[in-house]
């Protein structure tokens, strides 16, 4: 036995790559990350997962659904880490180690592509309605452990709204926040999530002149830097339309509404329902947001959802184009039925809420 070689011991930079192999392998530890429904079985088979080139972010979403087409949407392509239900149950739709398609065409710091740097948690609800405390309860030990794992801080825990942007169209000429409503500006609360920073009040990329600014934001944190905590809107803000603005930009949504007053540079003043030609709102011209008109309340009669087989007219009959009924498609647009134009492009998945004003 003596002329045989002897084995060399094996070397300690190969035993620590062997052992790293073998935990890359192991599939995610149920104790690291306790009390999770592991969803991932129903991904698709051909499914590809792929690792982040590096996790920096945590960015938080809503569904603008239920749970079942949540579960259902989530899991078709990966598009999210986690899931959050209603009851505080987390779903794992793809392990925290894989790229989820989440964030889309996103910004923040300078950065770009977001799902490439980031894990993506969905809250299922909506953007303008609360979420529980036990969504909340849940959010918040499923961030601690996973900070905790990455090394996060609180402050590049992120909502969507924050960091999507949009490319420039006819309406607004450079790339701008506001693709995003999601999980609600004046909705999802980081405190209750357990988040030290109650509210980032700079958005670099915006500070940096890489995009305009969203409206409804920039209105927003008027109110928390006067309370301290996201607060509804105030009755009334004062804005100046600047060089190479639009009255979009500035006004958002709010921009034609009877109650939104524009005093040009010569003191002329015109309600936004008054304004005919936009092209030729002047630099310098004072914008007064009013107060929203008091909603009349209503009183749900039906809740359905539009599938290959039932049209809206079969969900809310006479009452398809009503005012009081309001549609809210897959990609988080909500229009009155008065609103809508085009009834033969009404996706499959389009949340139906048929609505009576209460006596």
């Amino acid at each position: 036995m003596s002329g045989l070689p002897r084995r060399r011991a094996p070397r300690p930079l190969v035993l620590l790559l062997c052992a790293a192999l073998v935990v890359a392998s192991l599939p995610e530890s149920s104790a690291a990350l306790p009390g999770i429904i592991d969803y991932q079985r129903h991904l698709p088979r051909r499914f590809r997962k792929v690792r982040r080139k590096d996790t920096r972010f945590i960015i938080v979403h809503c569904t603008e659904s239920g749970l079942r087409s949540a579960l259902r949407t989530l899991s078709r392509k990966g598009l999210a880490n986690y899931l959050v239900a209603r009851d505080g149950r987390v779903y794992r739709i793809l392990s925290h180690r894989y790229r989820a398609n989440h964030a889309g065409r996103s910004m923040w710091n300078g950065i770009t592509h977001l799902s490439d740097h980031s894990l993506g948690i969905e809250l299922v609800g909506y953007h303008d309605r609360p979420f529980t405390s036990a969504q909340y309860r849940s959010l918040k030990r499923l961030l601690e452990e996973l900070q905790r794992i990455y090394r996060i801080p609180d402050r590049r825990v992120l909502e969507h709204y924050r960091v999507a942007y949009g490319r420039p169209n006819i309406w607004i000429r450079r790339p701008h926040r506001g693709r995003k409503r999601d999980p609600g500006v004046n909705n999802f609360s980081r405190i209750l999530a357990g988040l030290t920073n109650p509210e980032p009040q700079v958005d670099p990329d915006v500070a940096a002149g890489r995009l305009l600014p969203d409206p409804e934001v920039v209105l927003a944190q008027l109110g928390w830097r006067r309370h301290g905590l996201p607060v509804r809107v105030a009755d009334r803000h004062v804005l100046t339309i600047g060089p190479m603005q639009t009255a979009w930009e500035v006004a958002g949504a709010a921009y034609d509404r009877p109650t939104t007053i524009y005093t040009f540079p010569g003191g002329r003043r015109l309600r936004g329902d008054q304004i005919r030609n936009w092209s030729r709102i002047p630099e310098g011209t004072r914008v007064i947001l009013g107060p929203r008109r008091a909603r009349r309340k209503l009183r749900v009669v039906r809740v359905a959802t539009v599938t290959a087989r039932r049209t809206p007219w079969q969900i809310a009959r006479g009452d398809y184009d009503s005012p009081h009924t309001r549609y809210t498609f897959p990609d988080g647009r909500t229009l009155r039925g008065d609103q809508v134009r085009d009834w033969s492009r009404i996706p499959p998945g389009t949340r139906v809420v048929v609505g009576a004003p209460s006596s």
